[in-house]
């Protein structure tokens, strides 16, 4: 078998160039899979937390019948009690909101839009909407009816802070209400589908004009440290509030959930295909190598040498270069993933399309650690395979014929 081996790696070498470009193409091949993996890993990952974290939040509670109908008289009627709830089990994270559809218009613009009541400490504390003015100022006490706008609507509706809005509603009597509010800020998110469809006001202005009790709210929305232990709070909350509907992100947006469960066989997918690509010209490389030594190989088995050995021989040949390149194509990939990781790839000049879609211009990619090792084992089992059709033409050569060719 040493002997094998030692043949097997000089042989590698007779042609360097030819051998070179094999590795390098596969080096080059592991490097772009992996990294391609790891941007859309990272780019479905920020669309989900962005989404999570701005919107969603990790676990939101509602009245049982608002999955149904989003109806403004579906409200929490003991909310204090399931805010005590959250505190005992260690999520002081939250915030309570009121819901309602309706209409905004200026002398330029009329659209519907979702009317979010808030809290302004507490919503700012969990999504960060505070921070996330572009104009203005944010919700604060003083004032009479002010009110936040998206920059794309606000774009549509021709308005700027200081500007008056007129927001149109049904009360919880389905009669019709109509109010002047004052833009008060202009906020940007990293949806411009978001941006065009919410407004936020003062969760007391919005209580008044649909008449309601001050402490009447739609949603209590609640956000964790990372989605790890959502299955469990939810379990235990709903356990002690069973006559609420408790949702998890992925009941939410399951469309979230979705692209998170399938994007690790999608990136095992992206590998296998360029790895298939690159199998042909290993394929290629070593029947080449096989007819050119017709003549070595007969003379190799006239004296004494197995067929097993010459199908050894050849298999051993392409694992090397699999062994050659895998590792240093993977290594490369790392220190490039690593790289980029706090940094991040810039997409400024595509901001108007990834906005669309709830996605950031600055995309940092990411791998687990898993996926490495998973490569590996793709490259060497796809490289093998390779191999099986070159070592097989070698057993079909005939010693007698062979040594006969010039």
């Amino acid at each position: 078998m040493k002997t094998l081996v030692k043949i097997a790696w000089r042989n590698i070498w007779r042609h360097r160039l030819r051998s070179l470009v094999v590795i390098i193409s596969i080096i080059l091949g592991i490097w772009a899979g992996i990294f391609v993996s790891a941007f859309s890993f990272g780019l479905n990952n920020q669309r989900k937390e962005s989404m999570i974290r701005n919107q969603v939040s990790h676990l939101q509670v509602h009245h049982k019948a608002w999955a149904q109908e989003a109806d403004v008289s579906y409200l929490l009627y003991e909310p204090d009690a399931i805010i005590q709830s959250l505190l005992e089990l260690g999520a002081p994270n939250h915030t309570l909101r009121l819901k309602s559809m309706g209409m905004a218009a200026t002398a330029h613009y009329s659209g519907g839009v979702q009317i979010i009541g808030i809290n302004a400490d507490t919503e700012s504390e969990l999504t960060g909407l505070g921070s996330r003015i572009d104009s203005g100022d944010y919700l604060g006490e003083k004032g009479r009816n002010p009110i936040l706008i998206g920059a794309a609507l606000a774009e549509k509706l021709e308005v700027k802070p200081g500007s008056k809005v007129i927001l149109s509603f049904s009360d919880q009597d389905l009669n019709l209400v109509s109010a002047s509010f004052k833009v008060k800020g202009i906020y940007h998110d990293v949806s411009s589908q978001i941006e065009k469809l919410q407004v936020f006001v003062r969760a007391k202005d919005l209580q008044s004009l649909l008449g309601l009790d001050a402490n009447a709210y739609h949603e209590l929305a609640v956000l964790l440290d990372d989605d790890k232990g959502v299955d469990a709070l939810k379990s235990q909350l709903q356990q002690k509030h069973a006559d609420y509907l408790i949702e998890s992100w992925k009941e939410i947006a399951p469309e979230l959930a979705f692209a998170d469960e399938i994007m690790s066989q999608a990136l095992y997918i992206i590998i296998g295909i360029i790895m298939l690509a690159l199998s042909f010209g290993i394929i290629n490389t070593m029947l080449m190598a096989v007819l050119e030594r017709r003549k070595e190989l007969g003379v190799l088995m006239s004296v004494g040498m197995t067929k097993p050995k010459v199908f050894t021989m050849v298999i051993l040949e392409t694992f090397f270069l699999a062994l050659l390149s895998g590792p240093f194509g993977i290594l490369a990939a790392y220190l490039s993933v690593s790289g980029t990781a706090d940094t991040g790839l810039s997409l400024a000049m595509f901001s108007d399309g990834l906005a669309s879609y709830g996605i950031g211009t600055v995309i940092y990619p990411v791998l687990p650690n898993s996926f490495y090792f998973g490569t590996a084992a793709i490259v060497f089992i796809m490289t093998l395979l390779a191999a099986i059709y070159p070592a097989r033409h070698a057993l079909k050569l005939n010693p007698i014929e062979t040594m006969r060719t010039l």
